[in-house]
């Protein structure tokens, strides 16, 4: 998910606004610095069972050395929050997508990545379930 922050222009100070103009763009970067493009949320996870936080948005799944479980959050967590899940080794071992108890994933409760490269992009809506936005 994009940070609020990446979308604001900072403005041009007028000579006789300098100090607060500045001040609210070191506000600005450090806001971005925060939640923006410098901590996208990318992961990568080993072990099992993994369960997503809220800020993850990217996660690289290594399921070389076992079967990897990801557990997503409770829905209601997650409205209109995107998460993208890739698997990204060449092992026969599956990555499982399980939703947090009996919600779904668009009407299932699990997803199985299996080959190299194979991912998805879930957007959560909170009044019903995960929705798959697609396959990688």
């Amino acid at each position: 998910m994009t940070s609020v922050f990446t979308r604001v222009r900072k403005i041009p100070p007028k000579a006789d606004q300098r100090e607060i103009v500045d001040a609210i763009n070191a506000l600005i970067d450090a806001a971005i610095l925060k939640d923006g493009p410098a901590q996208l949320g990318i992961k990568t996870v080993t072990t099992s069972p993994y369960t997503l936080s809220v800020t993850d948005q990217f996660i690289r799944v290594d399921c070389s050395a076992n079967v990897v479980t990801i557990v997503l959050p409770a829905i209601a967590n997650m409205d209109g929050r995107e998460v993208t899940i890739k698997k990204v080794d060449l092992s026969n071992n599956v990555c499982v997508i399980d939703a947090d108890g009996t919600e779904t994933i668009d009407g299932t409760i699990k997803e199985t990545l299996h080959s190299r490269y194979q991912g998805i992009t879930l957007r959560g809506d909170a009044a019903s379930e995960w929705n798959i936005k697609n396959w990688i």
